[in-house]
């Protein structure tokens, strides 16, 4: 019998995450964290001068719910320097406690009871469950391969009157690769022809491992009403517990997430808003940035060179830190084994699918967002289990 949306909703509410319980299972083994995407070390030197040079009066007080105004206008403008997209900071920019509460924000103030939101699977564990859990229905797209492609006839064939929201993922978490444009293309012209909001996670835009610049929602679609960029620092400034996210939209739109968003957090730490901003602002940030990348694409060469030596199948992303491999049979087994007597904990990609698929569930995924010395160690303690 299929759930209906109270069901579903009622069990939404009481999901544990899987990354509350595998960071609780790496701590029982003693074993290193490359399940989630949190860092082993700090920020670069620039990013913690950012967070010193915020001020000490007014500064530790309430900023205005939609954000405080250096950080607004430090969005918009980063979205004209890397996108050539123009956004007003007034209207069109809210500030939230992470890209976590963007989405959550946004997906609510879309959805009515029975609305239909599609995901593409695999889909990061957050979508499902806000979907659920505000009483709508999702309608899954699943993608087996980092290779195959949204094409708009299939996207259109689970499309109707009740969708109110597409979601799209890039870059990828956990595939690590951008939409292409042609993909671009089919999400544009089906939100055009059912007047269906774009919701794009973009999260990991600044860490394109060639160097180049995302091109996201906000050159995809041209109407502002029908499109939502949500990104944050968590990812590009290695500082995930700051919890400083945004998402930018129409004025229509952005008013709807405000009305959410006020009534979640009221406003995120001001001191990490303005210390973003500093950042943003920042003249030295696309050198900052570059430096971030060059780090990034270095570890994850490295770490996918490793697992290809141990018989691990491993390619390396687009974008981002993540690493997906095949272990040649049953992941979720394959994770449980590597944990225990100080071994590596690192998720199973069937986590990100609603339902088992053959062809998904020999893959784990690897987030590499860690020091040089514990991929290094990680490789070791994967060697003395495999071999």
């Amino acid at each position: 019998m299929t759930a209906g949306p109270a069901t579903a909703a009622a069990t939404a509410r009481e999901r544990e995450s899987v990354f509350v319980s595998v960071v609780r299972a790496a701590a029982e083994h003693d074993a290193l964290n490359l399940a989630q995407g949190v860092f082993d070390h700090g920020p670069l030197p620039a990013v913690l001068e950012s967070l010193r040079a915020v001020g000490n009066g007014t500064e530790h007080q309430y900023a205005p719910s939609a954000g405080h105004p250096l950080l607004r206008a430090a969005v918009a403008g980063s979205v004209a320097a890397f996108e050539d997209v123009r956004v007003d900071p007034d209207t069109d920019v809210t500030v939230t406690a992470g890209a976590t509460e963007a989405i959550y924000c946004a997906l609510t103030a879309l959805l009515d009871e029975g609305g239909e939101v599609v995901l593409f699977e695999p889909a990061y564990e957050q979508y499902r469950p806000v979907v659920e859990a505000a009483g709508g229905v999702v309608r899954a797209v699943t993608l087996p391969s980092p290779e195959a492609r949204i094409d708009a006839a299939g996207l259109a064939a689970v499309c109707g009157p009740r969708t109110k929201a597409i979601v799209v993922n890039s870059p990828w978490n956990p595939w690590g690769r951008v939409l292409d444009e042609q993909e671009r293309a089919a999400v544009a012209a089906v939100s055009a022809e059912f007047g269906i909001v774009v919701v794009a996670d973009e999260t990991y835009e600044h860490l394109m491992l060639d160097g180049s610049t995302h091109r996201g929602v906000l050159r995809a679609i041209p109407d502002p009403e029908l499109r939502v960029k949500i990104s944050s620092a968590s990812k590009t400034l290695a500082v995930t517990g700051w919890r400083v996210g945004w998402a930018v939209a129409g004025p229509g739109l952005t008013r709807r997430i405000r009305a959410r968003h006020q009534f979640v957090t009221f406003c995120p730490a001001v001191p990490l808003q303005i210390a973003v901003a500093n950042v943003l602002r920042y003249e030295g940030f696309p050198a900052l940035r570059r430096e971030i990348v060059d780090g990034v694409r270095d570890r994850v060469h490295r770490f996918t060179a490793s697992l290809n030596e141990l018989g691990l199948k491993a390619s390396v992303p687009q974008a981002g830190f993540y690493i997906t491999a095949d272990v040649g049979g049953d992941a979720h087994r394959w994770c449980l084994d590597m944990m225990p007597g100080r071994g590596v904990a690192a998720l199973p990609m069937a986590v990100f699918f609603a339902r088992s698929d053959p062809r998904t569930d020999r893959l784990v995924r690897f987030a590499v967002c860690k020091s040089g010395a514990t991929l290094d160690d990680a490789v070791q303690r994967l060697r003395a289990r495999i071999a």
